[in-house]
């Protein structure tokens, strides 16, 4: 049931038509072994005159007043962000609300639907408890000689901490984390710690504190005015449900780091939710039911996606299958290379009589569609007709002209192939003139050492490459190479074949292979290493060189022998390189570390004529900046005419910093464009990635210098020291500005880009980004908690 104006939960949701003496019992509850069926208080009674009821119109007005609140200045909240609370005073008078979710839905709904925007679960932000180590009576008891409770509210916030199994307190009370966090002393159990030091804040300039992107949940609790607490099971909620429970620890906990500040608890008191509130609506468990075989997203998965408050690493793994979609990487021999996502769409359209695959995946020719991604797509509607099917924006559809066959699964779990198997399709191809379907399995890229090189090994590798060959020459079919992103663990073979195919040293493939194929890739250096001791066999026994009929390829001895003895000839120093290429991000624009900007012959054979220096400099550059040989890049634009590129606003960052931060700006970041050895160099000095130097006030000359590149048509390699904290951030600033899209969705598609090397800008550098985002007149579509929230659930999938 809906009206224009907001919408009433189903049935099923809020129990009306289940009896209304019974409860009904939440997916939380079933897993938690605790009964909740007395009721806390009276009819229309709340057991604490702490915490308070939100209406439907007062709701209304708190989530206006938060989506208007802009974020402070870098200055007044930095560093206090950085570390645990406790001895440094915390921001005041912000305006925000803290929406959190007391307890999934109830049977036969999806446990991950009837979200609100931004809405945060309390294991998010407070301290778990261990009923091993800790008692929580005695913890409770303790806590209140600072924090008073009556009888009664000490016996619900005790029954929270058991039904949560969380302590009251905050994951950013340093007091708490020092007697109770992970790595706290062990306590006896019904022992608590009798020290009365004060909680003291731990010090922020720690390794890695300032790469706390897990702690920002709790510091926006402790920021937060006004916490709305919320669920969706009962019509009378708050006198059944685990409300009023949540709502008392969370005052407990935002007391224990501030007991002077003011701050309410209030629980929503309405079932009228506004369409715009939702970030994913309640859904039935029907869902998650595709209607046909070959269906790939459910309306639920539709549902998810289009929330991008939440699960980052789904989205994560979609743009990966996006980027790395299959593509053809020798149309000669119909082999084509690509990720675990394509085969199995491959496999399951095969089966389908349905399918109709869309006709931008329809040949060899297409071998890259640029900006293939998810990130600029618009929110989804299942089952809407004016839109193109769903599957097809979200996946990519191989449709190559000559029906797979052969393939090759890399990953890391397998181990070479027996060579019987490999001549056994060798003989098929040699006396049928075909192939059966086909599946071998290969190991992953960086797991071959030139220990493991004896003359068994090159011979499975050898004719690896044969059989491809030879299924592309000899059948009527292809092959596809592919592993679980498309890259990692694939790349050794799809070089090694290259190099066989094509005839080609090791450099030259590479540089064709992410030029004309524009292909993703990632070598370790072992692979460069085998590989360039490798490529002398594989290039004598190429098809270029020779006819070949035999069935089978054999290693002639000397040649095996003089594969060893023969020096690697790397003069674009490749091997040592991550990647080896810096990652190309945007058609003009590459990502990489300080040893690609200090291999300019690495650079001109990439076309590259530009570069930004984030705080570090190239050696071959100091020469010409004790020269002085240099002008500002203020000196630039008054010589050459030159204006800023056209933005969303004409707000630039020098209008967003604080005055503190002026300051600070204006005692270092100098900013200078060189001209040396045939590059043009933006170098911007004395800014660390420490968490401390501010990156906002040179983000206008980066990014005017770099779409200056742009309109000459020329490509630009954005570095720091590794790519990964102070380019990155520029990178992720320049996609926002080129793809117009929210920082969300530009630090997704860098991070993807970047391929086996996860960008990791730091605290301060991605809020400097959210600050960035207001100044162009785009708003927040997504809170910087929630951003944090997403960073530090994705790093944990790697980390």
């Amino acid at each position: 049931m809906s009206s224009p104006m907001y919408s009433y939960l189903p049935l099923e949701v809020h129990g009306l038509d289940q009896n209304p003496k019974r409860r009904h019992k939440s997916t939380s509850e079933e897993g938690s072994g605790c009964s909740t069926n007395t009721p806390l208080a009276s009819v229309g009674h709340m057991v604490s005159d702490r915490i308070g009821l939100v209406s439907h119109n007062k709701m209304q007005a708190l989530l206006a007043e938060h989506a208007n609140q802009k974020l402070p200045y870098c200055d007044e909240v930095f560093p206090w962000l950085h570390g645990y609370s406790g001895s440094r005073e915390p921001p005041r008078g912000l305006k925000w609300t803290a929406v959190i979710r007391s307890q999934p839905l109830s049977h036969g709904m999806i446990e991950n639907s009837g979200l609100l925007k931004s809405s945060l679960d309390p294991h998010e932000f407070l301290i778990p408890w261990d009923h091993r180590k800790h008692c929580i009576e005695s913890i409770i008891q303790d806590m209140m000689k600072s924090v008073s409770l009556t009888s009664e509210e000490h016996r619900l916030v005790l029954r929270a901490c058991k039904y949560y199994k969380l302590l009251p307190f905050l994951v950013t009370d340093a007091g708490a984390q020092k007697l109770y966090g992970a790595g706290a002393a062990k306590h006896r159990v019904c022992s608590s710690s009798t020290s009365s030091d004060p909680p003291s804040s731990a010090g922020w300039r720690q390794p890695g504190m300032f790469r706390r992107f897990d702690l920002q949940v709790a510091k926006f609790i402790e920021l937060s005015q006004m916490c709305v607490i919320y669920c969706l099971s009962e019509s009378r909620h708050w006198e059944h449900c685990h409300c009023q429970d949540l709502a008392l620890l969370l005052y407990v906990a935002r007391r224990n780091v501030d007991l002077v500040g003011t701050f309410k608890i209030n629980i929503l008191d309405t079932l009228e939710i506004d369409p715009e509130w939702w970030g994913t609506p309640p859904m039935n468990v029907s869902s998650l039911k595709k209607e046909k075989s070959s269906q790939l997203a459910s309306e639920f998965d539709v549902a998810s996606f289009s929330n991008w408050d939440r699960d980052l690493f789904y989205r994560e793994r979609l743009e990966i299958s996006k980027m790395s979609g299959a593509t053809c990487v020798s149309s000669e021999t119909a082999t084509w290379c690509g990720n675990s996502t394509d085969f199995e769409i491959y496999r399951l359209k095969k089966r389908s009589s349905s399918w109709d695959p869309p006709s931008s995946y329809s040949s060899d020719q297409e071998l890259h569609q640029d900006l293939s991604t998810i990130v600029l797509l618009p929110p989804l509607i299942a089952n809407d007709a004016t839109n193109a099917p769903i599957d097809n924006k979200l996946f990519n559809f191989p449709r190559p002209s000559r029906e797979w066959k052969l393939f090759i699964h890399c990953s890391e779990s397998s181990s070479l192939p027996e060579l019987p198997k490999i001549t056994e399709c060798l003989d098929i191809i040699q006396t049928e003139g075909t192939i059966p379907h086909t599946t071998i399995s290969f190991p992953n890229s960086g797991s071959i050492g030139l220990g493991n090189l004896n003359l068994e090994s090159i011979k499975v590798i050898l004719n690896i490459c044969y059989l491809i060959y030879r299924t592309g020459k000899f059948t009527e079919f292809g092959t596809l190479i592919y592993c679980s992103d498309g890259y990692t663990e694939v790349s050794f073979l799809l070089v090694a074949y290259l190099i066989y195919v094509w005839d080609a040293p090791l450099d030259q493939v590479l540089f064709k292979l992410h030029k004309e194929s524009q292909r993703p890739f990632f070598l370790f250096p072992i692979d460069l290493q085998v590989l360039g001791h490798l490529q002398i066999l594989l290039r004598e026994e190429s098809p270029k060189r020779k006819s070949i009929t035999a069935p089978f390829l054999d290693v002639d001895p000397d040649l095996f022998s003089k594969m060893f003895f023969t020096k690697f000839h790397d003069e674009y120093h490749l091997s040592q390189l991550k990647g080896p290429l810096p990652s190309k991000v945007l058609p003009h624009l590459y990502l990489g570390a300080l040893e690609h900007a200090q291999t300019p012959k690495l650079l001109c054979e990439l076309n590259i004529k530009n570069i930004v220096s984030v705080g570090e400099t190239m050696p071959w550059l100091l020469a010409a900046i004790k020269r002085r040989r240099s002008f500002t890049a203020s000196e630039v634009d008054h010589r050459r005419g030159l204006g800023r590129p056209v933005l969303n606003t004409t707000a630039s960052s020098s209008h967003v910093v604080g005055g503190t931060e002026r300051n600070r700006r204006a005692r270092g970041n100098a900013s200078s464009i060189i001209e040396e050895n045939g590059f043009r160099v933006l170098h911007i000095a004395d800014l660390d990635d420490n968490g401390e130097d501010p990156l906002l006030s040179q983000l206008d000359v980066a990014l005017k210098f770099i779409d200056e590149c742009r309109q000459r048509d020329e490509k630009v390699l954005v570095h720091c020291m590794v790519g990964v904290s102070r380019s990155a951030t520029v990178c992720i600033a320049e996609c926002m500005r080129h793809l117009n899209c929210d920082l969300i969705r530009a630090y997704l598609y860098v991070r993807v880009r970047r391929l086996n090397i996860i960008i990791q800008p730091n605290l301060m550098f991605v809020y400097e980004l959210c600050k960035w985002q207001e100044s162009q007149g785009i708003p927040l579509a997504v809170d910087w908690h929630i951003i944090c929230r997403s960073i530090s659930e994705l790093n944990r999938m790697y980390f």
